[in-house]
């Protein structure tokens, strides 16, 4: 005989022994009263087992008729109002069992009390380790970053950013570390490069004929500005113009030729007056900046406004969007592109790191169970209420079905032993009455 073979028979045995018991004592009360009033059993000690299936029997039916008052309605005058009782009952058993799970054994301080003992992070990064827990990872990742970057072109994301960026950079206190820098960089020489780029294109603009132009409007204005103030001066420029003394055209060569003698003076020589007077301006501003000069601050203010502001902000942002979701979307297409390479690389590594770091595992683990801890007593309420809702969702015949499962094996038991202690006391009193009469 196999090992499920025997597993199944006692199985069977265990669900049945209730019936059994009931079968042996009536089987032996039948037996027992028969051979003795057909004078086959003769004698004391038949009289006392007869007894003892008699008592058995009774003890047997009593704990069937209970058991079975559980379960199902026993159609008997007066006594059967008061069976199928976890039917009839079945709001009172649900609101206790949901006063026994949500006070004694999922109480908000048992379940915190269970979680002190549990390092979940150390459980946690030990499975995110496993090789095949790492392929669910950076698919989970992948998805969820692909759906992110589907609505970066949204309008609505464009102005978030638009809004976070504003925000953060109108509080932004820039002014100490621009100044910093700025301080810094005229120390190191390092802004020589830039100024002479803008003295190359200042070059390049005093042979633009534009340039050229320009010049000699605004001559031509003063000329005219200085004529018309009084009788003398206007006497004086016409008297200029007509020796030649005074000719636009001349002080306009003239003025070009001196703005680039002098540029090219700046350029070549490093150590020029004008460079050290642009550097001293820009060292004083870097102080000013460093010390939060009122005015500065005004104008920095402004400043950020503006550029806010401005609508081309906007513009620049969704522009910036679109092109970060082309560039997203490219490299989430599949698993071995240079981003989410370096995306698995690196966040395999911050689990290795935290894997072994037991300082900020136990800093997680607190964390996760004061937040946790928060969590249970404000929800805590919603345990009971799924352990009445899923009660409720059985029928009677369904919730009848499931305790039987699990209490059934036990229920006939009771049976067994009521067969046999009524058994028993059959057979004591017998004795005792045979005991008294003699």
């Amino acid at each position: 005989m196999t090992v499920d073979v025997r597993k199944r028979r006692a199985w069977i045995l265990k669900r049945k022994i209730g019936h059994i018991s009931l079968v042996i004592a009536v089987g032996g009360l039948i037996l027992s009263e028969a051979g003795i009033f057909f004078g086959l059993l003769q004698g004391q000690g038949w009289r006392i087992l007869a007894t003892g299936f008699e008592a058995a029997t009774i003890g047997a039916l009593a704990d069937w008729f209970a058991v079975s008052a559980l379960f199902h309605h026993i159609p008997i005058p007066l006594i059967g109002r008061h069976t199928n009782i976890i039917v009839k009952n079945r709001l009172n058993l649900t609101e206790a069992i949901v006063e026994l799970v949500t006070t004694k054994w999922l109480s908000s301080e048992i379940i915190y009390e269970k979680l002190q003992g549990v390092r979940i992070s150390s459980g946690v990064f030990g499975m995110m380790e496993k090789e095949n827990n790492q392929e669910l990872i950076m698919e989970f990742l992948r998805n969820l970053l692909r759906r992110f970057s589907e609505n970066l072109d949204n309008p609505q994301m464009a102005s978030l950013f638009h809004k976070l960026v504003k925000d953060q950079v109108m509080d932004m206190d820039v002014a100490p570390p621009v100044g910093a820098w700025l301080e810094q960089t005229v120390r190191d020489k390092e802004h020589v490069r830039l100024v002479n780029f803008f003295l190359e294109e200042f070059q390049k603009a005093l042979d633009d004929p534009t340039s050229r132009k320009l010049i000699h409007e605004k001559i031509r204005w003063a000329m005219a500005s200085y004529e018309s103030q009084d009788f003398l001066k206007r006497a004086a420029l016409r008297i200029g113009r007509w020796t030649g003394a005074i000719d636009p055209d001349l002080i306009t060569e003239r003025l070009l030729e001196i703005f680039k003698t002098l540029v090219a003076e700046v350029l070549e020589d490093r150590d020029h007056a004008l460079r050290r007077k642009l550097d001293r301006s820009l060292l004083d501003l870097a102080k000013r900046l460093q010390e939060n000069n009122p005015e500065i601050l005004k104008f920095i203010h402004h400043l950020k406004a503006g550029v806010l502001e401005d609508e081309r902000a906007q513009k620049i942002i969704s522009e910036s969007l679109s092109r970060l979701k082309v560039t997203f979307t490219r490299e989430l297409a599949g698993k071995e592109t240079v981003f989410m390479k370096l995306l698995r690389k690196n966040v395999f590594r911050f689990v290795r790191e935290m894997r072994e770091d037991k300082a900020a595992q136990d800093k997680l683990d607190s964390w996760l169970k004061e937040t946790f801890a928060r969590l249970v007593n404000k929800y805590h309420h919603e345990v009971g209420n799924m352990v009445r809702s899923s009660l409720f969702k059985l029928d009677d015949k369904a919730l009848v079905r499931q305790v039987k499962e699990k209490v059934g094996d036990d229920l006939q038991y009771i049976r067994l032993n009521g067969a046999v202690v009524g058994g028993l006391a059959g057979i004591l009193i017998a004795l005792l009455k045979m005991l008294l009469l003699q």
